[in-house]
């Protein structure tokens, strides 16, 4: 009996090796999960980078389909209006396509009633293209719902910059899609009038800035507009000047897939990329959100 106990106490573990066995799980799991976390990262980057292509994609059928009908419209994007909304009195860039935001932010839906929680799927002109016969109220995301999707605020033109990393509601919940087309350059002109913001050009083309933009975003030029955003890099790059030094954004930070002022971005050829872009500048030597080549001492574009 004696003996028995012996063999069994010798059996097992002391102290020391349990501690010894911890500290080495700890080890590992400190350097695999940055690494499954970056996979995870990666994956998900991907899926999104493939959204933004199909949008490009399908833009690109948009724009064709517009030149070659009878009564065009502006080739790259036109607000829609439509009767039967007329208490809508915010206009987005969302409701070019995606669907009826799923989640509002209740406090924008009492202040305002936006377009795009009121606007149903068949009445946005990119959806023919991405989601062919989607009716009403879907909230079928598709091609509009990134992964990594995690902030929904954007700020109003005119309203002061806001800081946004992490929100709790994310940009397909609260506006119904994680994507925006790049309205940005119909906002930068505009504020140039007169000092004081013209929204004009946004709910009328034929004030003529809209026009003269979607000539250059051709050839050359195509491969460097920024023509659809992860809505963060939307939000980040508010009041972006033509340097650094005339900028009014906000500081730089993470992206959605999180690496520092790094974003997915659909360009108007078609092509997508996930790189480094300065948010507190509108052109830089290989992508621009405004016209390429243009600063604000060219005055208004010609």
């Amino acid at each position: 009996m004696m003996k028995k106990n012996h063999k069994t106490a010798e059996s097992g573990f002391t102290l020391i090796e349990l501690l010894v066995v911890i500290a080495i799980i700890s080890v590992l799991l400190s350097i695999l999960l940055p690494a499954l976390t970056r996979g995870r990262d990666i994956a998900r980057t991907a899926v999104c980078l493939a959204n933004l292509k199909s949008l490009g994609e399908a833009t690109t059928g948009y724009q064709k389909s517009e030149e070659s009908s009878d009564t065009p419209h502006i080739p790259w994007y036109t607000y829609p209006r439509h009767a039967g909304f007329s208490s809508v009195n915010l206009f987005t860039p969302w409701v070019f396509g995606g669907v009826k935001a799923p989640n509002p932010d209740p406090i924008r839906e009492a202040a305002y009633n936006p377009d795009s929680s009121t606007y149903p799927v068949e009445v946005r002109p990119l959806n023919k293209f991405v989601l062919p016969g989607i009716m009403g109220d879907s909230h079928d995301a598709g091609t509009y719902r990134c992964p990594s999707d995690r902030s929904f605020t954007t700020t109003l033109i005119g309203a002061p910059g806001q800081f946004v990393q992490e929100e709790f509601r994310s940009s397909f919940d609260a506006n119904g899609s994680s994507y925006t087309l790049n309205a940005r350059w119909l906002q930068g002109y505009t504020w140039l009038t007169g000092g004081n913001y013209d929204v004009r050009d946004i709910f009328d083309p034929g004030v003529g800035y809209a026009r003269r933009i979607s000539k250059r975003m051709i050839g050359g030029d195509a491969s460097r507009f920024v023509l659809w955003v992860e809505q963060g890099f939307y939000s980040a790059t508010y009041r972006a000047g033509p340097t650094v030094l005339s900028s009014q954004a906000l500081p730089q930070r993470y992206g959605w897939h999180s690496q520092f002022s790094k974003w997915t971005l659909g360009f108007a050829d078609g092509h997508a990329e996930y790189r480094y872009y300065d948010t507190r500048v509108a052109i830089t030597p290989d992508a621009t959100i405004w016209q390429p080549g243009w600063t604000i001492q060219d005055g208004l574009p010609q």
